[in-house]
């Protein structure tokens, strides 16, 4: 794996916009308190553009992150929000500058779409973490302290452990592992299946999350998981935060989401845990993808074992 350098206060941070559009209060709060943080920031200039669900047409957003790449002044590239749009950009991206040139990436959400291709044609670690629009803008103690754990120390997160509001997380299926954590949000992950960018799986441990799909969508993705071979190859499953994504016309029969869950993992060799705070909850773990995770039921740890970045 290729581990990008440690962000160190007063350096630059680099914030675009690679999927859906703005708000430009809620970007400008994100903006000052970074500033407050002691780093500088350089901002997109094309950051704050629209052309409808689209923060800017698909080669201008690529352009934008193949010049935060190649920018030697930029330590970190923070995403202003996720949205929609990703996809539309990874065959316009120059992963060969990506590569020579690696840096802390961070964002979530559709996000994911770059975080896979990128660790797929670079071999880089990126980080799922807060975003600059969203996050940023009331970020709290707890995603200021595990960001940062990921992308300013060069050791590992160590143990991580929920927040408050989400307290412990469950066992879906007992056990221990270890290996490689990747993956991000489950929608994103199913529309890279049967592309180029979409990594190997095989003996990962697997990070899932979603927004706003009800019961029988996040079944009907786990079933196209299950059809690909995906949840027979990794070795270990993270189920993130599912913000609003129990059933909400309860006049229709539904499944739990939990229930769902169940169905797909309850039999598996290797241990699920469900929730843990990342997603797109307020509680955000950043994780760095690509490194060495632990999880082990029995003794209810899950740590990042490995850091991110050098």
């Amino acid at each position: 794996m290729i581990k990008p350098p440690k962000l160190k206060i007063g350096d630059t941070i680099g914030i675009l916009s690679p999927a859906g559009p703005v708000n430009k209060r809620k970007l400008n709060l994100g903006i000052l308190r970074l500033k407050k943080l002691g780093y500088k920031v350089f901002l997109d200039r094309n950051v704050l553009a629209k052309r409808g669900f689209l923060a800017g047409p698909d080669r201008t957003r690529a352009n934008a992150l193949n010049r935060m790449f190649a920018n030697p002044k930029i330590k970190a590239i923070l995403s202003a929000r996720g949205g929609y749009g990703t996809l539309r950009i990874l065959e316009l991206l120059d992963y060969k500058i990506i590569k020579k040139n690696p840096k802390i990436l961070v964002g979530f959400s559709d996000i994911t779409a770059l975080h896979l291709a990128i660790y797929k044609r670079c071999n880089l670690v990126t980080f799922h973490g807060p975003m600059v629009a969203g996050d940023f803008s009331k970020l709290s103690e707890f995603n200021k302290n595990y960001l940062f754990r990921a992308v300013s120390q060069t050791e590992p997160i160590g143990k991580i452990q929920n927040s408050n509001r989400i307290g412990n997380w469950r066992v879906i299926t007992p056990g221990k592992t270890s290996g490689k954590i990747l993956g991000g949000n489950l929608t994103l992950i199913c529309r890279l299946l049967g592309t180029d960018f979409k990594p190997d799986f095989k003996n990962k441990i697997l990070f899932l999350e979603d927004f706003k799909s009800e019961p029988y969508q996040i079944d009907g993705m786990l079933a196209q998981l299950q059809m690909a071979g995906i949840l027979d190859q990794v070795k270990g499953v993270i189920l993130g935060e599912m913000v609003g994504c129990e059933a909400k016309n309860l006049k229709y029969p539904s499944l739990k989401l939990r229930k769902v869950f169940q169905d797909y993992f309850k039999n598996r060799p290797y241990p699920v845990i469900y929730p843990v705070s990342c997603g797109h909850g307020k509680d955000k773990i950043t994780i760095p993808l690509g490194v060495t995770a632990t999880i082990d039921t029995y003794k209810k740890i899950l740590s990042i074992d490995e850091a991110g970045v050098k």
